[in-house]
Protein backbone atom coordinates (compact mmCIF):
# COMPACT_ATOMS: atom_id res chain seq x y z
CA UNK A 1 0.00 0.00 0.00
CA UNK A 2 2.69 2.77 0.80
CA UNK A 3 4.39 1.80 -2.90
CA UNK A 4 1.24 2.93 -4.26
CA UNK A 5 1.03 6.21 -2.30
CA UNK A 6 4.58 7.22 -2.81
CA UNK A 7 3.76 7.01 -6.76
CA UNK A 8 0.85 9.04 -6.54
CA UNK A 9 3.03 11.58 -4.99
CA UNK A 10 5.59 11.56 -7.55
CA UNK A 11 2.88 11.82 -10.22
CA UNK A 12 1.37 14.67 -8.58
CA UNK A 13 5.09 16.60 -8.33
CA UNK A 14 5.39 15.57 -11.77
CA UNK A 15 2.49 17.48 -13.28
CA UNK A 16 3.32 20.57 -11.42
CA UNK A 17 6.52 20.66 -12.98
CA UNK A 18 5.05 20.09 -16.09
CA UNK A 19 2.46 22.85 -14.96
CA UNK A 20 4.80 25.68 -14.86
CA UNK A 21 6.83 25.51 -17.96
CA UNK A 22 3.70 25.76 -19.70
CA UNK A 23 4.02 30.03 -20.15
CA UNK A 24 8.07 29.62 -21.15
CA UNK A 25 8.79 32.02 -24.27
CA UNK A 26 12.56 30.62 -24.95
CA UNK A 27 13.38 34.08 -23.95
CA UNK A 28 11.62 36.47 -26.37
CA UNK A 29 8.43 37.93 -25.48
CA UNK A 30 7.25 42.06 -24.48
CA UNK A 31 10.02 44.45 -23.55
CA UNK A 32 12.92 42.45 -25.71
CA UNK A 33 15.20 44.67 -27.47
CA UNK A 34 15.79 45.18 -31.02
CA UNK A 35 18.88 43.68 -32.88
CA UNK A 36 19.90 47.16 -34.94
CA UNK A 37 22.39 45.55 -38.12
CA UNK A 38 23.66 46.16 -41.45
CA UNK A 39 26.14 45.41 -43.60
CA UNK A 40 28.83 47.72 -44.02
CA UNK A 41 28.43 48.77 -48.19
CA UNK A 42 31.62 48.96 -50.73
CA UNK A 43 31.53 52.84 -51.21
CA UNK A 44 33.45 55.26 -53.87
CA UNK A 45 34.10 58.64 -52.94
CA UNK A 46 31.65 61.31 -54.53
CA UNK A 47 29.26 58.18 -55.85
CA UNK A 48 26.24 57.52 -54.45
CA UNK A 49 26.16 54.90 -51.57
CA UNK A 50 23.37 52.72 -50.57
CA UNK A 51 22.97 51.35 -47.04
CA UNK A 52 20.35 48.72 -46.39
CA UNK A 53 19.22 48.28 -42.55
CA UNK A 54 19.04 44.04 -41.21
CA UNK A 55 18.05 45.18 -37.85
CA UNK A 56 15.51 42.30 -36.21
CA UNK A 57 13.16 42.58 -33.83
CA UNK A 58 10.36 40.29 -32.35
CA UNK A 59 7.86 43.37 -32.30
CA UNK A 60 7.73 46.26 -35.23
CA UNK A 61 10.78 48.75 -35.91
CA UNK A 62 9.34 52.36 -35.98
CA UNK A 63 12.57 54.21 -36.47
CA UNK A 64 16.00 54.53 -37.67
CA UNK A 65 19.08 56.81 -37.22
CA UNK A 66 22.05 56.97 -39.29
CA UNK A 67 25.22 58.56 -38.62
CA UNK A 68 27.59 58.15 -41.57
CA UNK A 69 31.51 59.37 -39.58
CA UNK A 70 32.18 61.73 -41.90
CA UNK A 71 34.05 65.37 -41.10
CA UNK A 72 30.28 66.62 -43.07
CA UNK A 73 28.72 65.02 -39.86
CA UNK A 74 26.08 63.33 -42.25
CA UNK A 75 22.55 61.70 -40.65
CA UNK A 76 19.78 60.10 -42.20
CA UNK A 77 16.43 58.98 -40.47
CA UNK A 78 15.67 56.53 -43.65
CA UNK A 79 15.45 52.84 -42.88
CA UNK A 80 17.67 52.53 -46.52
CA UNK A 81 19.80 56.01 -46.75
CA UNK A 82 21.93 57.10 -49.48
CA UNK A 83 25.14 58.76 -48.75
CA UNK A 84 27.12 60.29 -50.50
CA UNK A 85 30.94 60.57 -49.19
CA UNK A 86 33.25 63.65 -50.35
CA UNK A 87 36.68 62.03 -50.32
CA UNK A 88 37.98 58.66 -49.73
CA UNK A 89 38.60 57.08 -46.15
CA UNK A 90 37.39 54.74 -43.27
CA UNK A 91 34.41 56.05 -41.44
CA UNK A 92 32.19 54.51 -38.76
CA UNK A 93 28.91 54.40 -39.24
CA UNK A 94 26.30 54.08 -36.62
CA UNK A 95 22.90 52.58 -37.31
CA UNK A 96 20.40 53.00 -33.94
CA UNK A 97 16.76 51.41 -33.91
CA UNK A 98 13.92 51.76 -31.95
CA UNK A 99 10.75 49.10 -31.72
CA UNK A 100 7.40 49.62 -31.33
CA UNK A 101 7.29 49.54 -27.30
CA UNK A 102 10.20 52.40 -27.18
CA UNK A 103 13.32 49.48 -27.07
CA UNK A 104 16.54 50.37 -28.74
CA UNK A 105 19.61 48.90 -29.71
CA UNK A 106 22.66 50.44 -31.69
CA UNK A 107 25.28 49.19 -33.98
CA UNK A 108 28.32 50.16 -35.70
CA UNK A 109 30.95 49.37 -38.25
CA UNK A 110 33.60 50.66 -40.11
CA UNK A 111 32.99 51.54 -43.83
CA UNK A 112 35.73 51.71 -46.87
CA UNK A 113 35.25 54.12 -49.13
CA UNK A 114 37.82 54.32 -52.11
CA UNK A 115 39.07 57.32 -53.84
CA UNK A 116 37.62 56.99 -57.04
CA UNK A 117 37.68 60.14 -59.77
CA UNK A 118 37.85 63.53 -58.20
CA UNK A 119 34.63 65.36 -59.55
CA UNK A 120 35.54 67.33 -62.05
CA UNK A 121 34.16 70.92 -62.57
CA UNK A 122 31.28 71.61 -65.30
CA UNK A 123 33.10 74.23 -68.05
CA UNK A 124 31.31 77.23 -68.33
CA UNK A 125 30.17 78.60 -71.92
CA UNK A 126 27.34 80.35 -73.86
CA UNK A 127 26.60 82.87 -76.71
CA UNK A 128 24.36 85.40 -77.55
CA UNK A 129 20.54 84.19 -79.30
CA UNK A 130 19.84 87.74 -80.62
CA UNK A 131 22.50 88.86 -83.58
CA UNK A 132 23.07 92.35 -82.14
CA UNK A 133 22.65 93.62 -78.57
CA UNK A 134 21.18 96.78 -79.08
CA UNK A 135 20.29 99.82 -76.42
CA UNK A 136 16.53 99.39 -74.73
CA UNK A 137 16.23 96.34 -77.37
CA UNK A 138 16.06 92.34 -74.99
CA UNK A 139 19.43 90.77 -75.71
CA UNK A 140 19.04 86.74 -75.87
CA UNK A 141 21.89 84.49 -74.34
CA UNK A 142 21.92 80.65 -73.98
CA UNK A 143 24.52 78.69 -72.22
CA UNK A 144 26.69 75.91 -73.99
CA UNK A 145 28.44 74.90 -70.39
CA UNK A 146 28.63 71.05 -70.44
CA UNK A 147 29.69 68.79 -67.66
CA UNK A 148 32.19 65.75 -68.12
CA UNK A 149 31.34 63.80 -65.55
CA UNK A 150 27.65 64.90 -63.87
CA UNK A 151 25.16 67.08 -64.65
CA UNK A 152 24.42 70.84 -64.41
CA UNK A 153 22.00 71.88 -61.86
CA UNK A 154 22.34 75.78 -61.94
CA UNK A 155 23.51 78.72 -64.09
CA UNK A 156 23.16 82.05 -63.35
CA UNK A 157 24.10 85.48 -64.76
CA UNK A 158 25.73 88.31 -64.33
CA UNK A 159 25.00 90.77 -67.03
CA UNK A 160 27.69 93.54 -66.11
CA UNK A 161 24.97 96.36 -65.64
CA UNK A 162 24.18 96.32 -61.82
CA UNK A 163 20.78 95.05 -62.07
CA UNK A 164 19.26 91.71 -60.94
CA UNK A 165 20.86 88.65 -61.93
CA UNK A 166 19.56 85.96 -64.66
CA UNK A 167 18.85 82.20 -64.07
CA UNK A 168 18.73 79.60 -66.05
CA UNK A 169 19.89 78.04 -69.11
CA UNK A 170 18.25 80.40 -71.30
CA UNK A 171 17.78 84.20 -70.54
CA UNK A 172 16.75 87.60 -71.75
CA UNK A 173 17.96 91.22 -70.73
CA UNK A 174 17.64 94.70 -71.96
CA UNK A 175 20.35 97.27 -71.29
CA UNK A 176 19.36 100.77 -71.08
CA UNK A 177 22.50 101.94 -71.79
CA UNK A 178 25.09 101.65 -74.76
CA UNK A 179 28.40 100.49 -74.21
CA UNK A 180 30.83 97.42 -73.32
CA UNK A 181 29.76 95.43 -70.56
CA UNK A 182 31.13 91.87 -68.84
CA UNK A 183 28.82 89.45 -68.86
CA UNK A 184 29.33 86.46 -66.23
CA UNK A 185 27.99 82.90 -66.73
CA UNK A 186 28.40 80.63 -63.38
CA UNK A 187 26.97 76.83 -63.66
CA UNK A 188 27.19 74.59 -60.52
CA UNK A 189 27.36 71.00 -60.93
CA UNK A 190 25.26 67.70 -59.31
CA UNK A 191 28.28 67.58 -56.73
CA UNK A 192 28.14 71.57 -56.01
CA UNK A 193 31.20 72.22 -57.96
CA UNK A 194 30.99 75.57 -60.39
CA UNK A 195 33.07 77.00 -63.45
CA UNK A 196 32.59 80.73 -64.22
CA UNK A 197 33.08 82.69 -67.88
CA UNK A 198 33.39 86.36 -68.61
CA UNK A 199 32.95 87.48 -71.69
CA UNK A 200 32.78 90.99 -73.34
CA UNK A 201 29.55 92.01 -75.61
CA UNK A 202 28.86 95.10 -77.03
CA UNK A 203 25.81 97.23 -76.71
CA UNK A 204 25.17 99.32 -79.72
CA UNK A 205 23.49 103.00 -79.16
CA UNK A 206 19.84 102.88 -80.74
CA UNK A 207 19.12 104.95 -83.71
CA UNK A 208 16.37 107.32 -84.71
CA UNK A 209 14.05 104.35 -85.95
CA UNK A 210 15.20 101.90 -83.17
CA UNK A 211 12.68 101.13 -80.24
CA UNK A 212 13.40 101.40 -76.54
CA UNK A 213 11.96 98.66 -74.12
CA UNK A 214 10.52 100.27 -70.78
CA UNK A 215 9.19 97.54 -68.35
CA UNK A 216 6.43 96.17 -70.29
CA UNK A 217 6.09 98.66 -73.34
CA UNK A 218 7.84 99.54 -76.29
CA UNK A 219 8.32 103.17 -78.30
CA UNK A 220 9.60 103.37 -81.81
CA UNK A 221 9.97 106.32 -84.09
CA UNK A 222 9.37 106.12 -87.67
CA UNK A 223 10.59 108.95 -90.11
CA UNK A 224 8.32 109.54 -92.88
CA UNK A 225 10.19 110.83 -95.82
CA UNK A 226 7.95 111.49 -98.28
CA UNK A 227 4.18 113.20 -98.33
CA UNK A 228 2.10 109.91 -97.62
CA UNK A 229 -0.63 107.99 -95.81
CA UNK A 230 0.50 105.21 -93.61
CA UNK A 231 -1.11 102.18 -93.21
CA UNK A 232 -0.26 99.15 -90.86
CA UNK A 233 -0.43 95.47 -92.19
CA UNK A 234 -0.02 91.99 -90.48
CA UNK A 235 2.72 89.78 -91.78
CA UNK A 236 2.22 86.99 -89.19
CA UNK A 237 1.24 86.32 -85.82
CA UNK A 238 2.53 83.61 -83.27
CA UNK A 239 2.17 86.10 -79.96
CA UNK A 240 1.86 84.40 -76.40
CA UNK A 241 -0.18 86.88 -74.63
CA UNK A 242 -3.77 88.25 -75.35
CA UNK A 243 -3.69 91.84 -74.93
CA UNK A 244 -1.08 93.09 -76.85
CA UNK A 245 -1.70 96.33 -78.50
CA UNK A 246 0.02 98.34 -80.95
CA UNK A 247 -0.73 101.92 -80.81
CA UNK A 248 -0.04 104.99 -82.40
CA UNK A 249 1.46 108.13 -80.10
CA UNK A 250 1.96 110.82 -82.25
CA UNK A 251 1.06 112.40 -84.76
CA UNK A 252 -2.38 111.41 -83.23
CA UNK A 253 -2.81 108.53 -80.52
CA UNK A 254 -4.75 105.96 -82.17
CA UNK A 255 -5.12 102.60 -81.57
CA UNK A 256 -4.07 100.11 -84.44
CA UNK A 257 -4.47 97.00 -83.22
CA UNK A 258 -5.71 96.01 -79.88
CA UNK A 259 -5.16 92.66 -79.84
CA UNK A 260 -2.49 91.27 -81.98
CA UNK A 261 -3.49 87.27 -80.85
CA UNK A 262 -6.75 87.71 -82.31
CA UNK A 263 -5.43 89.38 -85.95
CA UNK A 264 -5.26 87.66 -89.11
CA UNK A 265 -2.63 88.16 -91.94
CA UNK A 266 -3.75 90.81 -93.89
CA UNK A 267 -5.31 92.78 -91.44
CA UNK A 268 -5.19 96.38 -91.92
CA UNK A 269 -5.32 99.68 -90.28
CA UNK A 270 -4.58 103.51 -92.01
CA UNK A 271 -3.63 106.35 -89.65
CA UNK A 272 -6.67 108.45 -89.60
CA UNK A 273 -7.29 111.75 -88.44
CA UNK A 274 -9.69 112.80 -85.92
CA UNK A 275 -12.53 112.76 -88.40
CA UNK A 276 -11.80 109.42 -89.67
CA UNK A 277 -9.79 110.44 -92.87
CA UNK A 278 -6.31 109.36 -93.78
CA UNK A 279 -3.67 111.57 -92.08
CA UNK A 280 -1.29 112.86 -94.80
CA UNK A 281 2.12 112.93 -93.29
CA UNK A 282 4.19 116.04 -94.40
CA UNK A 283 8.38 114.67 -95.45
CA UNK A 284 10.03 114.72 -91.93
CA UNK A 285 6.99 114.02 -90.06
CA UNK A 286 7.66 111.39 -87.39
CA UNK A 287 5.26 108.73 -86.80
CA UNK A 288 5.62 107.28 -83.10
CA UNK A 289 4.87 103.85 -82.32
CA UNK A 290 3.80 101.94 -78.80
CA UNK A 291 3.45 98.82 -78.05
CA UNK A 292 2.25 97.33 -74.74
CA UNK A 293 2.78 93.73 -73.84
CA UNK A 294 -0.11 91.99 -72.71
CA UNK A 295 -1.12 90.44 -68.91
CA UNK A 296 -0.05 86.84 -68.79
CA UNK A 297 -3.01 84.37 -67.62
CA UNK A 298 -2.50 81.81 -65.19
CA UNK A 299 -1.84 79.21 -67.98
CA UNK A 300 0.76 81.35 -70.44
CA UNK A 301 3.68 80.82 -70.57
CA UNK A 302 6.40 83.12 -68.22
CA UNK A 303 7.11 86.75 -69.04
CA UNK A 304 10.07 88.85 -69.77
CA UNK A 305 10.78 92.06 -71.87
CA UNK A 306 8.88 92.72 -74.74
CA UNK A 307 10.80 94.04 -78.11
CA UNK A 308 10.75 95.64 -81.15
CA UNK A 309 13.08 95.36 -84.23
CA UNK A 310 13.11 97.24 -87.54
CA UNK A 311 13.99 96.51 -90.77
CA UNK A 312 13.69 99.01 -94.07
CA UNK A 313 13.36 102.66 -94.17
CA UNK A 314 10.68 105.20 -95.44
CA UNK A 315 8.40 104.60 -97.26
CA UNK A 316 8.43 100.82 -96.13
CA UNK A 317 9.11 99.44 -92.13
CA UNK A 318 8.90 95.48 -91.13
CA UNK A 319 8.31 96.03 -87.55
CA UNK A 320 9.47 92.46 -85.86
CA UNK A 321 7.56 91.93 -82.48
CA UNK A 322 8.70 89.99 -79.09
CA UNK A 323 6.37 90.40 -77.08
CA UNK A 324 8.24 88.83 -73.72
CA UNK A 325 6.54 85.22 -73.37
CA UNK A 326 7.73 82.01 -73.70
CA UNK A 327 10.71 83.90 -71.49
CA UNK A 328 13.75 81.16 -71.14
CA UNK A 329 12.76 79.12 -73.72
CA UNK A 330 15.87 78.11 -76.42
CA UNK A 331 16.10 81.01 -79.02
CA UNK A 332 13.95 83.54 -77.49
CA UNK A 333 13.98 86.33 -77.88
CA UNK A 334 12.95 85.55 -81.76
CA UNK A 335 11.07 88.40 -82.58
CA UNK A 336 8.36 86.53 -84.73
CA UNK A 337 5.79 86.89 -82.24
CA UNK A 338 4.15 89.45 -84.48
CA UNK A 339 5.43 90.82 -87.88
CA UNK A 340 3.83 94.37 -89.24
CA UNK A 341 4.43 96.11 -92.24
CA UNK A 342 4.48 99.83 -92.35
CA UNK A 343 3.88 101.54 -95.71
CA UNK A 344 3.77 104.92 -96.66
CA UNK A 345 2.11 105.46 -99.35
CA UNK A 346 2.08 108.47 -101.75
CA UNK A 347 -0.09 111.12 -101.05
CA UNK A 348 -1.58 114.32 -103.72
Amino acid sequence: MRSLRLLAATTVILLGVAGCGGDDDGGIGPGTRPNANFTPPACTANVPCTFADASTDNGTITTWSWTFGDPANGTSNLQNPTYTYGAAGTYTVTLTVTDNEGNTDDHSAPVTVTGGTTNQPPVADFELTSTTCTQGTPCGFHSLSTDPDGTIQAAAWDFGDNTAPGQGVDVTHTYENAGTYSVTLTVTDNLGATGTVTEQITVAQAQSQDCTTTGTVVDCILTVGIRSTVKFTIVSEACDFTGNRLEITTPREQIVFFNLCNQLPGNEYTVLTNTGAPWVFEPGTQLGIHFVRGTPGPTDPPASDPGIQVDGSSPSWTLNIDDGGNAGAPGEPDFNDAVVSVTASPAP
